[in-house]
This record gives C-alpha cells, sequence and structure tokens, in this order.
C-alpha cells in the first residue's frame, strides 16, 4: 500500500461508515450566520430597558410676548403718522409750570415719527446688511456673514472644541452624573437575567458545537493532522512504543495508523453535552464576577469614551459640516437661533427713535424723564434679583 502525491491512499482499506451529516442538512463552511443570528436573538434581551425621554424643554420661540407684539406695532403706527403728519399737524403752543416761555407745537408730529421711523430703518438696514448681498456685487458689496463665512465657522469650531466639547468636560459630566454606574447596574441585572435562561444556554451550547465540529471536519484542519501523522516514522520508534503499536494494529485488522486516523478524523465530532454543567455554572457566576470588577470596568469605560472622543476631531467635525452649508442655509441656521432677538433690536431702534425725537423737542425735560424711568426700571431689576436669590438660599436641598 503506498501514497500518491496527491495525499490518497491506494490499497483496499475496510469499508468506513459514512459520517454522519453536521450540521443538520449537510456540512457547510465556517461563517458568521449562525453567530449573527444568536446576537440578533439575544443582543436586544441584553440590553437595559431604556428609560423615558425628559420632557423637552419648551422653545422660547414657540410664543411672542406681549412687549414684541406691542413694539412690532409701533412701526406701523409711527407710518401713519408720518403720512398724516403730511397733511395735518400739531400747531400753536402749551405752556408749562416751571419754564415761563410757551413750548411750541409746530410739526410735533412729524418730528417724533420722523426720527422713530429713521431708528427703525437704521436697525432694520444693519440686521439685514449682516446677510446681504449673499452674491458680492460690484458697488453694493457682500453681507458680513456670507463675506467672512469661513472665518465665522473656523472660529464657531475653535471655541466649541475648546469650551463646550472637549475630553475634560465629557468626563467631568459623566463622572457627575452617575451614567455608566447607572448602566452598568442595569446590564448586570440583564445579563443575569439572559445567562440563566433556559433558551439562551441550549442556543449557545449549539452554537459552540456547530463551529467546533465545523471547524474539526474543514480540509484545512484534517490536512494539517494528517500532514504532522505523515512525518513520524513509526518504524523507528521505541521498543514500548512499537509494542504498542503492533497490539494496536492487531487489534484493528493490520491497519496501518494513518488509514485508521483518516478514518478517525472522517467521523471526527465534539460533543458539549459533558461541559454543559461547567459552562452553565461560569454562566450563572458571570454576573457576580462582573460586579466584582465594577470599579475597573466603569475606569476602563471612562478611559475608553475619553479615548474615542480624543480620537475625533471635534473643530474640524463642525468646521466641515458648516463650511457645506451655502448662504442660504447659514442664514436661515442664524436667524433661527437669533430670530427673536434681532427682532428685538430691529423694533426698539424705532421706540429709541421716538424718545431722540423727544430729546430733540425739550433736551432738558426729556433727560430729566429718561433719568427717572431709568433709574426706577433699574432699581427694580435690581430688588428683584435680590429677592430671587434670598430665596434660592431659603430653598432646602
Amino acid at each position: 500500500m503506498s501514497e500518491t502525491e496527491e495525499g490518497k491512499y491506494t490499497g483496499s482499506p475496510a469499508p468506513i461508515e459514512p459520517p454522519p451529516a453536521y450540521p443538520p442538512g449537510g456540512r457547510r463552511e465556517i461563517n458568521a450566520d449562525r453567530l449573527l443570528d444568536f446576537l440578533d436573538k439575544w443582543a436586544h434581551k441584553l440590553a437595559p430597558e431604556p428609560e423615558p425621554a425628559e420632557p423637552t424643554p419648551p422653545s422660547e420661540q414657540g410664543g411672542r410676548s406681549i412687549l414684541l407684539i406691542l413694539l412690532k406695532i409701533l412701526p406701523v403706527l409711527c407710518g401713519i403718522g408720518f403720512f398724516v403728519s403730511m397733511f395735518w399737524d400739531l400747531s400753536g403752543s402749551i405752556h408749562v409750570p416751571w419754564d415761563s416761555a410757551p413750548i411750541p407745537l409746530d410739526g410735533l408730529i412729524r418730528m417724533m415719527t420722523v426720527t422713530a421711523l429713521i431708528g427703525f430703518g437704521t436697525n432694520w438696514l444693519a440686521i439685514k446688511m449682516l446677510f446681504y448681498p449673499r452674491q458680492k456685487r460690484p458697488l453694493l458689496g457682500q453681507g458680513l456673514i456670507p463675506s467672512r463665512k469661513d472665518k465665522i465657522v473656523t472660529r464657531l469650531g475653535e471655541q466649541i472644541s475648546r469650551e463646550i466639547i472637549n475630553s475634560e468636560l465629557i468626563l467631568e459630566q459623566i463622572r457627575k452624573s452617575g451614567l455608566i454606574a447607572k448602566h452598568r447596574e442595569k446590564l448586570i441585572g440583564s445579563l443575569r437575567n439572559v445567562v440563566r435562561n433556559q433558551e439562551f444556554q441550549e442556543d449557545l451550547s449549539e452554537l459552540g458545537r456547530h463551529y467546533i465540529n465545523t471547524f474539526l471536519r474543514s480540509p484545512e484542519f484534517q490536512s494539517r493532522i494528517k500532514d504532522f501523522v505523515r512525518g513520524i516514522d513509526f518504524e523507528n520508534v521505541g521498543v514500548l512504543e512499537g509494542g504498542i503499536l503492533r497490539v494496536y494494529k492487531m487489534l484493528t485488522g493490520d491497519k496501518e495508523i494513518s488509514e485508521r486516523l483518516q478514518e478517525i478524523l472522517q467521523n471526527l465530532s465534539f460533543r458539549v453535552d459533558r461541559y454543559e454543567d461547567q459552562l452553565r455554572d461560569y454562566l450563572h457566576g458571570l454576573p457576580e464576577q462582573l460586579e466584582e470588577q465594577s470599579d475597573s470596568i466603569e475606569e476602563f469605560a471612562l478611559n475608553a469614551v475619553v479615548f474615542l472622543v480624543e480620537q475625533v476631531n471635534v473643530q474640524n467635525v463642525i468646521v466641515d459640516n458648516l463650511q457645506r452649508f451655502d448662504e442660504v442655509r447659514l442664514e436661515r441656521l442664524l436667524w433661527r437661533s437669533t430670530s427673536d432677538q434681532l427682532q428685538y433690536i430691529q423694533y426698539l431702534g424705532c421706540l429709541l427713535g421716538l424718545v431722540g425725537g423727544f430729546f430733540i423737542w425739550r433736551p432738558a425735560e426729556s433727560l430729566v424723564i429718561s433719568c427717572l424711568i431709568g433709574g426706577t426700571i433699574w432699581g427694580l431689576d435690581v430688588f428683584i434679583m435680590r429677592m430671587q436669590a434670598r430665596a434660592r438660599e431659603r430653598r432646602p436641598g
């Protein structure tokens, strides 16, 4: 009996019974299908139940304040007043106790409405000049934000990466919130429920049996074993080993060791039944082992989060995304973020212009009245802030 170059044996060995088909339906190459099916079935059961989302605070832009509504009406009234003053205006004069000279009223409506409309118009124009013209024009130039878009997004990325999103702040926030410890406890609880599930244990045993047997029956593994045995010189072994081999050949019908090995390899299979108790004991003790190493796990998780954050260049991410915005989209983004504030500035210009008209008409009286009103508002503001601070100090916890 000889061995050919392809590794096949000639001769007439005893008939070999066909090996049992494994896995069911016949052999198949090692792949990740079984593992993916296993993970798909049990991963969602291992994940902790999600907590209910915190209520989203109401948007400040959702409602309009009464003050803003009144300010929006003011330019309309001033426009109507200016139109009326073109056909009729106040005339004559009035007398006040603190001044012997009469105070003229001629052209008062036109003067007040013009200064108010100028205040509103200049603020409106200044805000529009932030965004328009979007494209550079020969005479009108380009809006402030479109012309300095690259510098704005670069500065924005720098400030966010330095002051808002960095590894130190993220690590501090995670530790302060106890996020990892809370989810670690939930994960261990879910793990305890899963590993004690009889179906999970059966699926895990079947998964191990499948991959081990597929590996043992793989051509690569069997070829390596055959090559290893082929390299052994059975004729020149020791006396004891030679006697054992002769007895073995006699009991097995004088088969060559290599033939017998081929038969064994073809019928080789792995049984996990004898190891199921050990596997079950290990799975039951796994949650407790994780609890004992909870501090190490938490520290590892923190370091992993910091490592991932440090690998991400937050500044580049922000800059790259903002660079993709065209002028229209960038304008909408900034306008949505500052809409109410810009509208206050725009319409307060009308109110301040109206006040300026009074200063032009009666400078001394307007200064006194403005100081009284401004001082009263400032005093009330300071008083309310102090009362709120005292209330917070008295509040328990």
